[in-house]
């Protein structure tokens, strides 16, 4: 379309064939209507925008030039209105399109385009005449609004029983699933055919009822029988609602009839437990009673017997069989009864089988000497708070107690070894590896070797000890005298030995492998939290060690994890305060002496402790969202010194960034890096990626393809870093679009006197003239390094040979200074 303005939007052009008066009544015009106006001489070259167009979009007045609009527009969007446009020039037609273009918030926002053609005196076309209009709203609306009707659709074709549409007057005219849930064909059930299928008894009151929902407008609800497609009535919930227009009126009923056979069936069972509950409570389960405090005598209804298995006719008679353990909840329960007159106790008592049943006795005082009372029997109910409580205390899968029981009894163990000077012992166990049995052999394998785990543990543990699952591959246990910390360590040796011991599963052999954390009062902590803190602490270091292991707890690694945590907060406040920067390190052609480009490298300048290189701040960005961050702010701030550095005429060549393979967890990376280029105005054939091999392996490469094409097809390369020291194949090289690997300095270092890392460079090299990839070594350092790469036939070349890491300052006038050196060395 090229509706973009001349140099001078203001000015008429030669096509526009305006008297002065109607160029500045027009142009008046255009400058105070909601609408972007623009003009275009015949040939479709625009040479004028008025002052909405440039308030849109942001674009400087008078910087747009003929071909300039593409520069705003969506790229998605750019042929498909340029190809409308060419044809609207060559044939006259009006033209009409609706694209998005990019606002001056930086967002794209979708506009209506339209323009006519007007003509001279000889019907040749002398001038286009073009509006835009913002209709952004009115497109996410329009989209809004698919989306809703296709989700409706989907909600129709995915529900459950039978969804059904009617006219506002009840007929019905559409009865998804009708045929599937009745055996009907559908069409029987159009008007108010479904009734037919209802149950006699039950046909007249639902016609009834949904007619009377028809009349009033009401959302209609019914239970009702209904032929089943299974040769049965079946019970049925049908519902429906109406659907209103604006001005309230019904515009269609949407209903659906769901199967509640099941849910009937209960209902009606349960309705049989509670008459079979009360005529079991009427006729024995509970008895009433009544106690003379002078004579201590006890007269009672008849089915007492049923429920004691016995009839004590005295108060020291029916104390006799109470459990032991309970006999001192007599003493508050007859004190509440004379201070308050009643009360109420729950107590164990012993039939005459020696059986133990719960019982609950209520009794209030009637008169100076008598209490009367209900004694019923609850060893039900406490039998359910026996299972709610272990369900509670204890892990479904193993049956061990849970983390929230531990805690309680590893409370309890410390306030004993506390008073009686004593030792305990925790143990913070966790499998290695657990995720690949889950993965290969699915979560039944899983399970079997947590249960199998669980009962291992048991098997060497003491009974005055405790082992718990804390969840996932997690175990905890707590070791008591006379277990010292010196016995606790052999003990968790002697678990991962019998841990170790081939676990069949489903014909396989399987070997468990665990790491352990130990950790002990009063050696390291006393109180519980701190404790297993520790021992949490000392499990991490057994992981890190290469796990099949048992670490016992030092302060010193407490203090590492508390410089650590320390050490990340900083690194949070550097980011907030972008102290992250990137300091850049040439890369040289080995075979011109040029630079071709520049690797950014993260350096932190900080406040007091001057400039600091990865290594003072790495372990920080274990943490992945750091990681991310400082990614994002090295990019972001890369490619505004590529924009100064373009715009100050500078040749650079391309500038690498590194990239983790935290970041390819996202599967918006490759968009967010391009954004950020696109901000600072910087191509894409600008910049360079680097990647380690890790990002082709585990959970990074599940976007890292998809990522790095999208790149690719951009402009941007991919380079392969630290190429060899990693796991990296040659299938990598050919799955990924890499056109770039860069040799390890560790090859490097020694390749003038090592004969093997010598052998590796050159193998490398081949390898990448085969791939058709450019090759790239780090960390030169002599010529006789540089001379050797570029006889092997090596690219480029990058170390300290050449430059230290410069600031984006010093870039300028190091590439003026070695080209100038260049020069005089060619001459």
């Amino acid at each position: 379309m090229n509706q973009c303005s001349a140099s001078d939007p203001a000015s008429p052009t030669e096509g526009a064939r305006q008297p002065a008066g109607r160029d500045r009544d027009w142009k008046a015009i255009a400058e105070v209507i909601p609408q972007m106006v623009w003009l275009a001489q015949p040939d479709g070259g625009n040479d004028y925008y008025s002052g909405r167009w440039y308030e849109f979009t942001g674009v400087p007045v008078g910087v747009a030039h003929e071909d300039g609009w593409r520069e705003v527009a969506h790229p998605d969007d750019r042929s498909r209105v340029e190809t409308q446009w060419r044809h609207s020039v060559a044939t006259g037609r009006n033209f009409d399109a609706e694209y998005r273009i990019r606002h001056r918030s930086g967002e794209y926002r979708w506009i209506l385009s339209q323009a006519a053609p007007s003509y001279d005196e000889h019907g040749r076309i002398e001038r286009w005449f073009g509006t835009s209009t913002d209709i952004h709203a009115a497109k996410i609306t329009e989209a809004a609004l698919a989306r809703s009707e296709e989700q409706y659709r989907a909600l129709l074709e995915v529900s459950a029983g039978v969804v059904w549409l009617a006219t506002p007057d009840g007929m019905i005219t559409e009865a998804r699933g009708w045929k599937d849930f009745t055996g009907q064909h559908e069409d029987k059930a159009v008007g108010l055919g479904a009734l037919n299928v209802v149950h006699l008894d039950d046909r007249d009151r639902t016609r009834q009822a949904w007619l009377a929902a028809v009349a009033s407008g009401v959302p209609y609800q019914n239970e009702c029988r209904v032929w089943h497609a299974s040769g049965e009535y079946r019970w049925t919930l049908n519902s429906a609602v109406p659907i209103k227009n604006p001005d309230g009126s019904i515009r269609e009923w949407i209903g659906s009839l769901s199967d509640i056979h099941e849910r009937k069936q209960a209902e009606e069972q349960l309705r049989a437990s509670e008459e079979r509950l009360r005529l079991a409570l009427q006729v024995g389960r509970m008895s009433a009673w009544e106690l003379n405090l002078e004579t201590g005598e006890i007269s009672s209804a008849k089915n007492l017997p049923d429920l004691l298995g016995h009839s004590p006719r005295s108060l020291s008679g029916f104390l006799e069989r109470v459990h032991p353990d309970d006999l001192h909840k007599r003493e508050a329960f007859f004190r509440e009864i004379a201070g308050q007159g009643a009360s109420n106790i729950e107590l164990r008592y012993v039939l005459p089988s020696n059986q133990v049943q719960w019982v609950g006795i209520r009794a209030e005082k009637r008169g100076p000497s008598q209490i009367v009372g209900v004694t019923f029997d609850i060893s039900e109910r406490k039998a359910a708070e026996e299972e709610i409580w272990r369900s509670a205390n204890h892990d479904p899968l193993t049956g061990l107690p849970n983390r929230v029981l531990f805690q309680h009894r590893l409370e309890l163990a410390l306030a004993e070894a506390k008073r009686n000077e004593t030792s305990v012992s925790f143990l913070m166990l966790d499998l290695d590896e657990f995720k690949v049995i889950n993965d290969l052999l699915g979560h039944d394998a899983g399970d079997a070797v947590l249960r199998e785990v669980a009962s291992r543990l048991q098997s060497i543990t003491r009974n005055c000890d405790t082992v718990a699952r804390f969840g996932g591959d997690e175990f905890g246990v707590i070791l008591v005298e006379p277990m010292r910390l010196q016995h606790s360590i052999r003990y968790a040796e002697r678990v991962i030995k019998r841990l170790r011991q081939p676990f069949s599963y489903a014909g396989r052999k399987l070997i468990i492998k665990a790491s352990i954390g130990v950790t002990a009062f009063p050696n390291h902590h006393a109180a519980p939290m701190a404790l297993m803190k520790a021992a949490d602490i000392a499990l991490y270091r057994a992981k890190a060690q290469g796990r099949n292991r048992v670490v016992v707890y030092t302060p010193e690694m407490g203090q590492e994890i508390e410089d650590q945590a320390a050490l990340r907060q900083q690194v949070r406040k550097a980011l907030l305060r972008e102290q992250f920067l990137p300091h850049y390190q040439p890369k040289i052609d080995l075979a011109s002496g040029r630079i071709v480009g520049f690797e950014a490298l993260a350096r932190w300048e900080h406040p007091s402790r001057g400039i600091l290189t990865p290594a003072a701040f790495s372990a920080a960005f274990a943490d992945p969202e750091l990681g991310v961050a400082l990614g994002k702010q090295i990019i972001s701030r890369a490619a505004q010194d590529m924009r100064q550095w373009l715009d100050s005429g500078i040749y650079f060549g391309r500038i690498a960034v590194n990239l983790s393979s935290a970041e390819f967890k996202r599967p918006h990376l490759a968009e967010e890096v391009l954004s950020l280029l696109d901000a600072a105005k910087v191509p894409p054939e600008r910049l360079e990626v680097e990647i380690t091999e890790t990002v082709l392996l585990g959970r990074s490469a599940e976007y890292a393809g998809t990522i790095l094409r999208t790149l690719c097809e951009r402009g941007v390369r991919i380079a392969l870093d630290d190429f060899g020291t990693g796991y990296a194949s040659l299938t990598h090289l050919k799955q990924f679009p890499v056109d770039h690997v860069k040799i390890d300095r560790s090859f490097v270092r020694d390749l003038e006197e090592d004969a093997d890392d010598a052998a590796i460079v050159a193998a490398v090299i081949s390898l990448g003239h085969s791939l058709n990839l450019a090759i790239t070594a780090e960390g030169v350092e002599t010529p006789g390094q540089a001379l050797r790469l570029r006889a092997l036939g090596c690219h480029h070349a990058q170390g300290f040979l050449y430059a230290h890491a410069m600031t984006a300052s010093e870039v300028p006038e190091f590439i003026a200074s070695w080209n100038s050196w260049e020069t005089k060395s060619s001459g």
